[in-house]
């Protein structure tokens, strides 16, 4: 992990740090535009890397992957189109040029690195404006009730199984954000998509809520969805902007317990065993990682991560919050088993 203040400074360190290290390995990228600017950049500098993106053709994608299976290709600048079901057993190192979306993909895709049990590196070249960009992709579709009044419609029209193009062109909607209302409708159980992908009711007429009842309901369920999805990029944020070991963060925010220091992420490696026992709380946390707790504005949560000087917790209703640890005694409650509904 390393944090640059100038996007190009960030570039370049890649780059050098891309040739200096053990092969193969694999670079992530934000955009398909940066995946083919940095390969070609790569390149220039003497390294024998290739962009993989959804923009190549089906063919290119295949020979790219091939390539990099079989030993040809020995760096991968791609998007989080590459990797999916990929098990290359000796992968180097896995670079990220740009954040991840959210800390669930940053730790599958350096989970990538060192299957194999040799050592792999994997590390963050992070600039906090690429943050920004994350927001942007990630974001869940903004609807409102008009939105879903326009899909009702359009599902009437169809008169039984539609399929979500033919809905988004009945109801003059983008794809985007029909799609989005049609996954809170099948939220409500208001709809079922069937495997094929085209829609049918999922309730008897007579049972379906008005469709003022319905919009009201779906517009705020994708409202707490865009909620939880930005506090996950706000989550990619305060890991890379850690002050305590970066181990027990990524695996605290999955909810599993680590003692640190690890000894081999930047910031347990900078500290000596006289710094590692300061930067330990003096008393234990309140709270485990585990533990259910209730917030008077958040509402129930879980604990997923505990730092020297702060608590995160995963909210139901809002996502990730950290809290201070000096707070939250003040403001979290444990949950007793079946409290809370």
């Amino acid at each position: 992990m390393e944090t640059h203040a100038d996007a190009e400074a960030k570039r370049q360190a890649l780059v050098e740090a891309v040739a200096k290290a053990e092969r193969p390995g694999i670079v992530y990228v934000a955009t398909r535009r940066a995946a083919d600017e940095l390969a070609s950049r790569l390149q220039s500098a003497g390294v024998d890397a290739v962009a993989y993106h959804a923009g190549l053709g089906a063919a290119r994608r295949r020979d790219v992957q091939a390539a990099f299976m079989d030993g040809r290709d020995g760096v991968i600048v791609a998007t989080i189109a590459f990797g999916m079901g990929i098990d290359k057993p000796d992968v180097r190192f896995v670079y990220h040029l740009d954040v991840s979306e959210s800390l669930d993909a940053y730790h599958q895709e350096i989970g990538r690195a060192g299957r194999d049990g040799e050592p792999a590196e994997a590390r963050l070249f992070y600039r906090p404006e690429d943050l920004g960009l994350r927001r942007f992709q990630s974001a869940p579709a903004r609807i409102d009730e008009a939105d879903v009044r326009a899909v009702l419609r359009a599902l009437r029209r169809a008169g039984g199984a539609a399929t979500p193009a033919d809905v988004a062109t009945s109801a003059r909607r983008s794809r985007r954000r029909t799609d989005a209302v049609l996954a809170r409708l099948e939220d409500e159980a208001a709809i079922e998509i069937r495997a094929d992908g085209t829609i049918v009711p999922a309730m008897d007429e007579g049972a379906v809520p008005s469709a003022d009842s319905i919009a009201a309901t779906v517009v705020a369920g994708q409202e707490r969805r865009r909620v939880v999805e930005r506090s996950r990029v706000e989550m990619v944020r305060a890991y890379a902007e850690a002050v305590g070991c970066r181990r027990a963060a990524l695996l605290g925010y999955f909810g599993e317990p680590f003692e640190p220091p690890c000894g081999r992420c930047d910031r347990c490696r900078a500290l000596s065993p006289d710094d590692a026992r300061a930067v330990a709380p003096a008393d234990p946390a309140p709270f485990a990682a585990g533990n259910r707790v209730r917030h008077a504005t958040f509402g129930a949560g879980t604990v997923t991560g505990i730092e020297p000087d702060r608590v995160t917790v995963a909210f139901d209703e809002v996502g990730y919050r950290t809290i201070a640890l000096e707070a939250v005694t003040a403001v979290l409650v444990v949950e007793e088993p079946g409290e809370g509904g």
